[in-house]
């Protein structure tokens, strides 16, 4: 069994939860995640599923990224930071957040909680028809995560509202690669430019698109719909996010 599904089983015995009853949360049929886990199908985790899942254990999402090395035998160590055992090899990388933002640090090397904050952060306010309104300058700068690591214009989102939970809380930080295309399925951030000056975004499921729209999906309230390209210029693809 690999690292990723290892840590899967555990938050689920820790959390009292059963694979059934999260494939349905996930919006998959109830043996989806025990293929996963038992059965290695898929091998890894789509996406949408693998930020979906990181919200219901309550774990960073590159935590589940995949597809992942298989469990070292010889390099487990017990920590006392909690009740169990806890690994801290071959662990993804861990960033430099604000306490409430780590996940449980039985499985978090406090060693790797350490980079440069030179990602910037753009604010966002609530504003009509449930877009966002994009500050011009960043709010903040974080540690540059590892899907963005060399990735040149990467940048970060403050997400408001819940249309998107929980995929994306609101408070959280949507980081944004605006160089790698979407498949369907992908979470993407919608921009508009107003002559006036003002940007607005939203972040939703991208579902497809055709020569003169984008076609999307939010879940709080379920709703599928389409943007105008012609008012929504710009897409750019949701690479992870930094949980509140």
């Amino acid at each position: 069994m690999d690292v990723v599904r290892k840590l899967i089983l555990d938050r689920l015995q820790e959390l009292g939860l059963n694979m059934a009853e999260v494939s349905n949360r996930l919006g998959r049929n109830e043996t989806y995640l025990q293929q996963f886990l038992k059965r290695g199908s898929p091998r890894e985790l789509h996406e949408r599923d693998r930020i979906v899942l990181a919200g219901i254990l309550n774990v960073s999402e590159d935590q589940l990224r995949g597809p992942s090395s298989i469990l070292p035998k010889r390099e487990y160590v017990k920590t006392n930071v909690s009740s169990r055992e806890s690994l801290v090899v071959d662990q993804p990388r861990a960033y430099n957040l604000p306490q409430n933002q780590q996940p449980a640090p039985a499985i978090t090397p406090g060693a790797q909680l350490v980079g440069d904050k030179d990602l910037p952060v753009f604010g966002t306010a609530q504003g009509g028809s449930g877009a966002l309104i994009v500050t011009n300058e960043p709010v903040d700068w974080v540690v540059r995560p590892d899907p963005l690591l060399r990735v040149k214009d990467g940048y970060g989102m403050i997400v408001t509202g819940d249309s998107m939970d929980p995929a994306l809380r609101a408070g959280s930080i949507a980081l944004i690669n605006p160089h790698l295309p979407p498949r369907p399925g992908d979470y993407c951030l919608f921009r508009s430019h107003a002559e006036d000056g003002t940007t607005h975004a939203a972040i939703k499921e991208y579902r497809g698109e055709t020569e003169a729209v984008w076609k999307v999906r939010q879940y709080n309230p379920p709703k599928d719909f389409t943007l105008k390209k012609s008012e929504w210029q710009i897409r750019h693809r949701v690479v992870g996010s930094y949980f509140s």
